[in-house]
């Protein structure tokens, strides 16, 4: 006969029975005990092995008692541990430790828990004893509960509890610590599985960003099977929630109970998927890639979180508390899974007040992600008092992929709209049309309800961050939007290659647009300041009038160190109408963290009145004088400050290329190779002196930092002249490969070259940096000299030999100058500022020296040389040092622009304090 084991399982079944039957005809604090259906052996179990419940329904859960067998001690740590992480799942302020021998009460005690009561040891010292001596420790756990009912009673411990069941965020934490064990489970499944591969690399290619990761970047592909797993983990939690929630009114969805111990994965998705055929919400319960592959471990915490909420009465809980509940798990996904890239509440109410202007209008987010922005409009159509029916039709959403979905869909799901069709689908932005069919579920038959997709009048979006590189494999044929654009104006010109996904989706969104139909986009601020951003403004304009341009002054909206954003809020137009002139664009810059302004209404109107206030900084220009503004080369990152000024002075300036050559450091590709260490033995005719870099440069003149090795020789002329140093150079690279295996004689060919020559044509008398931080400068060569590739040189042109360097050093380094620079570019998540080459070399100016006299031009230089033989500061303190101020005043003088000075500075600075707003969060 088979030798029965009486373990921890059986041991707590037999207490929760014992209990049941102290407890009856008592009028106790505490009426009833659970746990059966939860009591696991696993170290990684999530819940108690005996709850103790208030009532007899077994709704409100006021303990939980972690029971162990003789031979773990009662202060084993680890046992410590797990009690307290259970006891904060279910949000609890006390536990029961009990090895049988020995019995421990824990209270919480501010943040900790601390011993309440010990109770006398009994005489069960092992295992074996524990049944035979079973009157021993009933006799104890009389005592024991007796003790905890005066606690109760007395008010020692509360009996207050939390109005949600259960802390979701606490056990996502747990269930998250699966995250290595599923990635490991997801790899060893695609080795045998070619497809399931490559549909998680197109998973990753266009999700990466999402959370915060580069999809082709090398340092970022560990992270590719973590985050899955972290997404997959996340949505067997929405699942089991939801699932449970939903018994509260479908009665198929009891069928969720029946996944325990012995339901495998695939047989708990058949589940699933039958909940769903009776309840709807495909959404939630659909299958997401690779959901199967969870490892072992956390499909055991799955199943525990349903046995534990199966074991409560859902019927019986209040459906606010249920709904606290998915809730709760809506923010915890955002926090852990998408992070710091989901969209702030309060940035979400301000975009869809800003533009939302007939509440009554339908509504769609297409790239919904976490829901929040299109909650927001829910919200503002309640704030107006419409019926849940008429919210509800006059909402849509939308997503390429299934777990932003499942988000939203959850986001919505409120205790007044549960039973109603949500129209939230999926689907991709591009491949949205009016009219076209989508089908839904009802929740109340299961049966299919078409609905026509409907004219929308308003988008409301956080556009993805996708780059040019990933669109080609994740959206081949997004480009064909090019073909309407051309056909619906009278331009030839297209998007650039290099845009940004957000790039074109406007111009889909347009054909979805009613009549006078806005859009209110969440961008990255590419498109003020990129090459293809200044193509992406003349084309959409032709389809839209742009009307508030919204910009942080401080702190970023997201979290992602590479991507700040604005907002584009703009009305829908014919390309066939000409643009009024006259008609005025708000630039509005935040002065307060978003998350800090208390009255996001208030905020709005003063958006929308055009009213400066603490917490916004708002600048008005029309359509007349930003196109001036751009004619004299300012671009569109500029007009968040004032610009009344400008006109005026455009009539002292030049066009720097009138004056300068521009040259840019040439980029081949190999740096060891063109930039050769000390000790090389090269000829000194194929050696150039070469500026690495402007890092080392503390004032205004700077020399070269390095060697480059330039050679326009064969390797035939250079041992027909025995130069050996040249050849033993070229040599060592001969047969050296590039990052990617390619070897150096193919991947640094170029047409009409060597692969080993650079060309020495960029020298330089000037130089200007690519990238700022907080300096803005142009330098001086003390002698000529080759420049790096990370900058941009000036070389004064023939005509102008003769003009005085210092001079020119002076216009180039005013406040006028400085403002130039710092309106080309655009700023980085981490506050660097790109400039532009080509908008550099096109548009860059300086107050013309030729409107001067002699005796001005040499006030100027007397008045310019304490700056030249100083130090630089940043920015901020630049401005303010005395011998600044005085140069400034000379040159504005000369010029006849004094007037203009302080709004110069300022709008220099507004700029400047914009850019490194990002990091003062």
């Amino acid at each position: 006969m088979a030798k029965v084991t009486y373990n921890e399982r059986s041991w707590a079944i037999d207490v929760i029975s014992e209990i049941s039957l102290h407890l009856a005809n008592k009028s106790w604090h505490f009426k009833s005990a659970g746990g059966e259906s939860t009591i696991s052996n696993e170290k990684s179990s999530l819940f108690p092995d005996v709850l103790i419940f208030k009532d007899q329904t077994r709704n409100i859960i006021l303990q939980g008692w972690e029971l162990k067998m003789p031979d773990t001690p009662i202060n084993d740590a680890e046992l410590i541990s797990n009690a307290i992480k259970k006891a904060k799942i279910l949000q609890r302020d006390s536990f029961i430790l009990w090895n049988v021998k020995s019995a421990v009460l824990y209270s919480k005690q501010g943040e900790s828990f601390s011993i309440l009561k010990t109770w006398n040891d009994i005489e069960i010292n092992n295992r074996a004893e524990v049944k035979p001596k079973e009157t021993l420790w009933k006799s104890l756990l009389h005592t024991i509960l007796s003790d905890l009912n005066s606690y109760f009673e007395s008010g020692q411990i509360s009996d207050d509890v939390s109005t949600e069941i259960l802390a979701v965020d606490a056990i996502i934490d747990v269930i998250l610590e699966n995250i290595s064990s599923t990635a490991e489970n997801i790899r060893a499944n695609f080795r045998r599985n070619s497809r399931l591969e490559a549909q998680i690399n197109n998973w990753w290619l266009s999700s990466a960003t999402e959370y915060g990761y580069n999809p082709t970047a090398i340092k970022d592909a560990s992270n590719k099977l973590p985050t899955l797993s972290k997404v997959i983990l996340t949505d067997w939690v929405f699942k089991i929630i939801f699932a449970n929630v939903l018994k509260r009114h479908f009665n198929e969805a009891r069928a969720i109970e029946s996944i325990n111990n012995e339901t495998s994965i695939e047989q708990a998705k058949e589940i699933i998927t039958s909940i769903s055929e009776h309840c709807n919400f495909w959404n939630i319960f659909s299958d997401n890639l690779a959901i199967e592959f969870i490892s072992t471990s956390a499909w055991k915490q799955i199943i525990q979180l349903n046995q534990f909420l199966s074991s409560i009465n859902i019927a019986g809980i209040e459906i606010e508390i249920l709904h606290n509940l998915l809730q709760s798990s809506i923010v915890s996904a955002k926090r852990k899974v998408a992070g710091q890239f989901a969209t702030p509440k309060k940035l979400a109410d301000l975009l869809v007040r800003l533009t939302i202007e007939d509440k009554e209008g339908i509504v769609i987010d297409p790239c919904c992600g976490t829901g929040t922005i299109i909650n927001q409009a829910y919200l503002l159509k309640e704030e107006y008092e419409f019926n849940q029916d008429e919210i509800i039709n006059s909402i849509w959403a939308s997503d390429k992929h299934s777990f932003p979905i499942q988000l939203s869909t959850l986001t919505l799901a409120k205790p007044n709209n549960i039973g109603k069709v949500l129209n939230i689908f999926r689907k991709d932005v591009i491949e949205l049309a009016t009219g076209q069919n989508v089908t839904f579920k009802d929740p109340n038959n299961g049966n299919d309800i078409v609905k026509v997709f409907p004219t929308i009048d308003y988008v409301v979006s956080n556009l993805p961050f996708i780059k040019s590189k990933e669109i080609e494999v994740l959206n081949p044929n997004i480009t064909e939007i090019n073909n309407f654009i051309q056909d619906e104006t009278d331009t030839t010109k297209t998007l650039s290659g290099k845009s940004d996904i957000f790039a074109y989706i406007p111009f889909y969104l347009h054909q979805l647009l009613s009549e006078n139909g806005k859009i209110g986009l969440i961008l990255s601020n590419a498109w003020l300041g990129t090459d293809y951003g200044e193509i992406f403004l003349e084309l959409i304009q032709k389809f839209y009038d742009i009307e508030t341009v919204v910009i942080s002054g401080k702190g970023k909206w997201f979290d992602n160190a590479d991507v700040v954003t604005t907002f584009l809020i703009a009305k829908k137009r014919n390309p066939y109408t000409p643009i009024n002139q006259n008609r005025t664009i708000s630039f509005c810059t935040l002065k307060e963290s978003i998350n800090e302004i208390p009255d996001i209404k208030q905020l709005s109107e003063n958006i929308l009145l055009e009213t400066d206030n603490q917490f916004v900084a708002i600048q008005n220009y029309s359509v007349k004088e930003i196109t001036n503004f751009e004619t004299i080369g300012v671009p569109w990152c500029g007009y968040f400050a004032n610009l009344n000024w400008l006109t005026d002075v455009s009539e002292k300036l030049i066009d720097c290329n009138q004056i300068f050559k521009f040259t840019r450091g040439e980029r081949r590709g190999w740096n060891p190779l063109f930039y050769p260490a000390s000790g090389h033995n090269i000829e000194a005719e194929y050696i150039r002196p070469v500026l690495k870099n402007l890092r080392g440069t503390s004032g205004l003149y700077c020399s070269a930092d390095g060697e480059a090795f330039c050679c326009s020789r064969s390797i035939e002329e250079l041992e027909q002249l025995n130069h050996t140093g040249a050849l033993q150079w070229i040599r060592s690279f001969e047969n050296q490969n590039n990052e990617t295996g390619v070897p150096l004689t193919q991947s640094l060919r170029r047409a009409n070259m060597f692969w080993y020559e650079m060309k020495t044509e960029n020298m330089a008398d000037f130089v200007a940096n690519v990238n700022y931080d907080k300096s803005l400068f142009i330098a001086t060569f003390v002698n000529r000299s080759f420049i790096d590739q990370r900058m941009i040189g000036l070389s004064i042109k023939a005509e102008h030999q003769d003009e005085n360097r210092v001079l020119l050093l002076a216009l180039l380094n005013s406040v006028l100058n400085m403002f130039f620079i710092e309106s080309f570019g655009f700023g980085r998540g981490l506050g660097a500022l790109d400039l532009r080459a080509t908008k550099f070399e096109r548009d860059f100016k300086l107050l013309n020296f030729e409107l001067l006299s002699e005796e001005q031009k040499q006030n100027i230089i007397s008045a310019f040389q304490p700056l030249a033989n100083r130090n630089r500061f940043p920015l901020e303190q630049e401005v303010q040092q005395a011998d600044r101020v005085n140069f400034e005043r000379v040159l504005f003088d000369a010029f006849g622009i004094s007037e203009h000075y302080e709004a110069i500075k300022s709008s220099l600075l507004h700029l400047y304090r914009i850019r490194f707003a990002v990091k003062t969060n």
